[in-house]
């Protein structure tokens, strides 16, 4: 299952929900996520979608926009697309994943958002019945419309719970969103963290000390993980060689990149790509499956 690529680890099978039930209250994706202690994972929400996230075990950090919240067990927050959603987890932590959709889906949510906020302190529970909900019905193909039922059950379990969000739903200090921005945007270019620093016209202590109180990591660490996430992305393709795949994420060199993804990932790039897509043909291979008649 993907959303930008990945929505879950662990993905239910669902039926195409179609075009009544994209339109009314569709379920486009459920599963789990596995977000190891310490480790960020990238989660990107299509335009259109509503993506509720919940931690079934462990507790982690989510970072969007201008917001960074904790979530613990129990504990939901609803991300409405298209929004780039960062998981740092403080320790190994499984993440359940609904992804909705629909007119439905809309109305309801937005009414959470304009009385209180998309963040639901037992909302846990309801996506956590939810998924297990669905599971019961693998290995098989879960009907749209069933899965349409459960999400609106789902709905009206967090309808009128909804609130500001943990730590009183406090936005990051300034500096800590422009970070964010930044080191999601220009991960590639980015030189060093006293770069930013420079350019958020703060000291590089001031920065990493503000960073690490509302995200948890240094800034530096962040980085990296967010470089490692976006390489997945790419070696998931497969249409790209490892350097090129190390020189669009920012390493400095492909040597470098293969240390830090097998420290990550405990995978080389190139057996990660096998297993996860598929590498490209040599040029010469690609040339001679030209002339093949």
């Amino acid at each position: 299952m993907q959303a930008s690529q990945q929505k879950a680890d662990k993905p239910l099978s669902l039926e195409a929900p179609g075009d009544l039930l994209s339109g009314l209250l569709g379920v486009s994706a459920a599963g789990t996520l596995a977000v190891p202690a310490g480790s960020v994972r990238a989660l990107t929400v299509e335009y259109g979608e509503w993506c509720v996230a919940a931690p079934l075990s462990g507790r982690l950090r989510l970072s969007w926009a201008d917001r960074a919240w904790a979530l613990e067990e129990r504990q939901a927050a609803v991300i409405h697309g298209a929004e780039a959603l960062s998981l740092l987890a403080a320790e190994a932590c499984e993440l359940g994943v609904l992804i909705l959709r629909g007119t439905t889906a809309d109305a309801v949510l937005e009414c959470c958002r304009r009385e209180g906020g998309l963040f639901f302190e037992n909302g846990g529970l309801a996506v956590e019945r939810m998924l297990r909900q669905l599971s019961a019905r693998q290995p098989h193909e879960v009907p749209a419309k069933e899965a349409s039922e459960h999400a609106y059950r789902l709905l009206m379990a967090l309808y009128g719970s909804a609130s500001a969000g943990p730590e009183n739903g406090k936005k990051v200090p300034l500096v800590v969103e422009a970070a964010l921005g930044i080191l999601h945007r220009e991960f590639a270019f980015l030189d060093s963290i006293a770069e930013l620093a420079e350019r958020l016209e703060v000291s590089q202590e001031y920065l990493t000390r503000s960073f690490c109180r509302y995200i948890g990591i240094t800034p530096g660490k962040y980085l990296t993980q967010v470089r490692i996430e976006n390489a997945k992305l790419l070696l998931r393709q497969g249409r790209h060689s490892v350097q090129f795949v190390s020189d669009a994420c920012g390493f400095s060199n492909s040597n470098y990149f293969a240390r830090v993804f097998r420290s990550s990932t405990g995978m080389n790039p190139r057996d990660y790509a096998r297993r996860e897509g598929s590498l490209p043909q040599p040029r010469q291979a690609q040339e001679d499956a030209l002339y093949v008649l």
